[in-house]
């Protein structure tokens, strides 16, 4: 004859094995809501009482995320802050006298990019400086205008010898490109200036040239684009502003 547990004695070991197979379950496979992913440590100064920095970490890895670090005369005021991610540092911003905020290659650990904004407003930029990750040199700065928005011109420079290559300037309130000069060195000299207009033409420097071959050229070349009264006036501005000029042709 068979032994038959009492109904009360099943249901306990039922919900017994229900209750331990949820309790391996969490073991094994814990909720996230129920883990604390990320904490911060705060450091003080050797006084004990005034905080340098807070460092937030991940609980699990124990990577760093971020770094705060405060003003050394007011723990109120952050002085620069420094971003990890998988425990490399990728960016860097700093507060000193405006704001300045640069990011690394996660797999060298070298500059990209510093953009440095207003120093009443940060949010708009002031100018965005890109670097050659190999030789960690700027090679193009790029200059916002008042509003922080629209840029006012671009210089790329060459990393071997610091010296500006290339000035792209913009029209006023615009993205459309005004001009651009184009710089050909010798050395660490400038031999050779070209400049590029939004009409087409473009001009080279230095050698003077006589105004009546430049009148000449530019009638042969554009007058189907230009009047003869705009080329005067073109040729008279360009040598107010003291350009001479070699060569005018299409480009």
């Amino acid at each position: 004859m068979f032994n038959l547990i009492p109904r009360e004695k099943e249901y306990a070991l039922k919900l017994s094995i229900k209750n331990g197979s949820k309790f391996l379950k969490d073991l094994i496979s814990p909720k996230s809501s129920t883990v604390k992913q990320t904490d911060v440590k705060t450091v003080y100064r050797s006084d004990g009482i005034t905080v340098d920095k807070t460092i937030e970490y991940d609980v699990i890895t124990g990577n760093t995320i971020r770094i705060i670090n405060y003003d050394y005369f007011n723990d109120k005021k952050i002085k620069s802050v420094f971003d990890y991610e998988d425990g490399v540092k990728i960016r860097v911003t700093t507060f000193s006298f405006f704001k300045s905020v640069t990011d690394f290659d996660k797999k060298t650990g070298k500059k990209i990019r510093t953009t440095n904004y207003n120093i009443k407003d940060y949010n708009k930029k002031m100018s965005v400086y890109d670097y050659d990750i190999e030789k960690e040199k700027i090679i193009r700065m790029t200059v916002y205008r008042v509003d922080g928005k629209n840029v006012a011109f671009v210089k790329e420079i060459s990393p071997d010898t610091g010296i500006v290559t290339r000035c792209i300037n913009y029209k006023k309130d615009s993205s459309a490109i005004s001009s651009v000069s184009k710089f050909e060195m010798l050395g660490d000299t400038t031999v050779k200036t070209t400049y590029y207009y939004s009409t087409p033409i473009y001009m080279t420097t230095p050698d003077s040239i006589d105004k009546k071959i430049i009148a000449d050229t530019l009638n042969k070349k554009v007058l189907d684009t230009f009047k003869s009264k705009n080329i005067g006036n073109l040729i008279d501005n360009l040598y107010k502003h003291k350009q001479n000029l070699s060569v005018i042709q299409l480009s």
